[in-house]
């Protein structure tokens, strides 16, 4: 067993005397950390840190771009992931804290470019012996239910 000892021992945090700003160890567990681009991560710490009890902060636009680095561009999408992420509600100029609740599902991982051309690759040999229910922008069901019927008649009669 790791018997943990901090290199500076006098240096160990405590609850601060003034302040509310905490991250709640969810962000990173339920892997908010990992959906979040830096541009909205630097803002959500930065909310965190203004924030009072409540969760509440209301910085202006311009003092949140000046403390961040950003233009009004950026520091809208930072605010617009954040908002999708149910990480921050936003009302002007107020900003809310939101509990952490259930993470959104993770999007599927991206598929290798290997991948895709051996799929399209396969697809296209399926294309080549495929019932005429195939057509060329996809599957026309109709006709796959009318051919499968064809076929069990066929097949009922023989």
């Amino acid at each position: 067993m790791l018997i943990k000892r901090p290199p500076l021992p006098e240096r160990l945090r405590s609850r601060p005397v003034y302040g509310f700003g905490w991250i709640d160890h969810r962000f990173l567990r339920d892997g908010y950390l990992s959906r979040t681009s830096p541009p909205a991560l630097a803002l959500y710490c930065l909310l965190v840190c203004a924030a009072d009890r409540d969760g509440l902060s209301y910085y202006s636009q311009e003092r949140l771009c000046s403390l961040l680095v950003m233009d009004a561009r950026e520091l809208a999408s930072a605010r617009r992931e954040l908002i999708e992420l149910g990480l921050i509600a936003y009302r002007k100029p107020l900003y809310q804290l939101l509990s952490l609740e259930a993470p959104p599902p993770l999007p599927p991982p991206p598929v290798p470019a290997r991948d895709v051309a051996q799929n399209r690759a396969s697809a296209r040999e399926e294309a080549k012996t495929a019932p005429p229910a195939v057509i060329e922008r996809g599957v026309d069901l109709r006709a796959m239910v009318e051919a499968s019927l064809r076929e069990a008649a066929r097949g009922g009669a023989a």
